[in-house]
């Protein structure tokens, strides 16, 4: 139960599963098994969630989905609020959100008013909010409406184009970051929690895809940072360093 085989030839190789979804399973059923996560950001944990599969497969509607039925992104954040509102006698929260795309290996600022090539995006670390993007641009949030308004100006700017496997298909990662600042109005304490949700983009063959010039530098970049992403999974799964 939980564990799937594949078989090719002699060789076969197991891949369990905590849960599995048919073609019939709604946004709500497939967010209810992530809601837990959420609530522990206010808490001041550090929460990820992306979506990993081949181009075309679905992830940008599952972390995205439409207005009118929205995936894990909006119900997430919709559920952030309401716990910020539940606790708002004994914490105070602040929120902020930035969104950034990763194209050809390159961190880009999808908030950014302007272009500007001269900027570094380097991941440091700090002691309370752990790993960063420095000169990433970061606004405070009061609503999911806010939310979504910094959502549409980055899914205008970000990269996408068409292939043979996908008419619009993103061409690279996108993470959207909402940092949680709580103080305890009680003990002054101050805790930092922060939810990753980011929509991954596919891989996919290159012969398949007819990717040619630009299209074929993206495929080829997109998968070597999934294999690696892999890899890190792999050594997490086997508590490697």
């Amino acid at each position: 139960e939980g564990e799937i085989v594949v078989k090719d030839g002699a060789k076969q190789r197991a891949f369990e599963f905590d849960l599995v979804y048919n073609d019939g399973t709604t946004q709500e059923e497939v967010f209810e098994d992530t809601k837990p996560l959420i609530n522990c950001v206010v808490d001041g944990y550090k929460v990820c969630i992306f979506a990993y599969g081949q181009t075309g497969s679905g992830k940008t509607y599952t972390m995205a989905g439409p207005h009118n039925n929205p995936g894990i992104n909006r119900r997430a954040l919709s559920r952030l609020f309401e716990l910020v509102a539940e606790r708002k006698d004994v914490e105070k929260s602040i929120v902020s959100v930035s969104v950034l795309e990763i194209y050809n290996e390159n961190i880009r600022d999808l908030l950014a008013s302007k272009v500007d090539d001269t900027v570094k995006y380097e991941i440091k670390t700090h002691p309370q909010d752990g790993q960063y993007v420095e000169n990433l641009t970061s606004f405070p949030v009061q609503s999911l409406s806010d939310i979504d308004a910094y959502m549409a100006k980055a899914e205008k700017n970000r990269s996408s184009g068409r292939t043979n496997m996908n008419e619009h298909s993103s061409r690279s990662h996108m993470v959207l970051y909402v940092v949680v600042r709580t103080t305890n109005l009680q003990s002054g304490v101050v805790t930092v929690g922060k939810v990753s949700l980011v929509d991954l983009a596919g891989s996919e063959r290159v012969g398949k895809s007819g990717a040619t010039g630009d299209r074929m530098k993206e495929a080829q970049c997109i998968n070597k940072s999934l294999s690696a992403l892999g890899d890190v999974i792999s050594s997490l799964s086997k508590n490697d360093s």
